[in-house]
């Protein structure tokens, strides 16, 4: 039986992101008001990731995205992303969707 594939996806309705140099700055919403309390910056490789999933896609195909610009280990890379993943769902900055 094939495993289903889970597929993330940057929630835009919640956040405002710039980019700042190499940094990418995003800005909660709340009631449609910047939330200037809770501002979160990330450096390239955050951004990067947070890029990828501005369409729905799964962590394979970010890593596979993100080999091309990096010079990194693919087993490194898929800890960061997951890790990433975890930390950003916590905040709301990426949702689980359903494809």
């Amino acid at each position: 039986m094939e495993q289903k594939k889970i597929f993330y996806r940057l929630n835009s309705d919640k956040f405002v992101t710039r980019q700042m140099g190499s940094e990418m700055v995003m800005v909660p919403l709340s009631n449609n008001v910047a939330d200037m309390t809770s501002v979160l910056t990330l450096n390239e490789v955050g951004g990067d990731i947070l890029k990828a999933f501005v369409e729905a896609a799964t962590v394979d195909e970010v890593i596979a995205k993100l080999l091309k610009s990096y010079d990194v280990d693919e087993p490194t890379l898929k800890l960061d992303v997951e890790e990433f993943i975890e930390k950003a769902m916590a905040r709301g900055v990426i949702d689980k969707v359903s494809i």
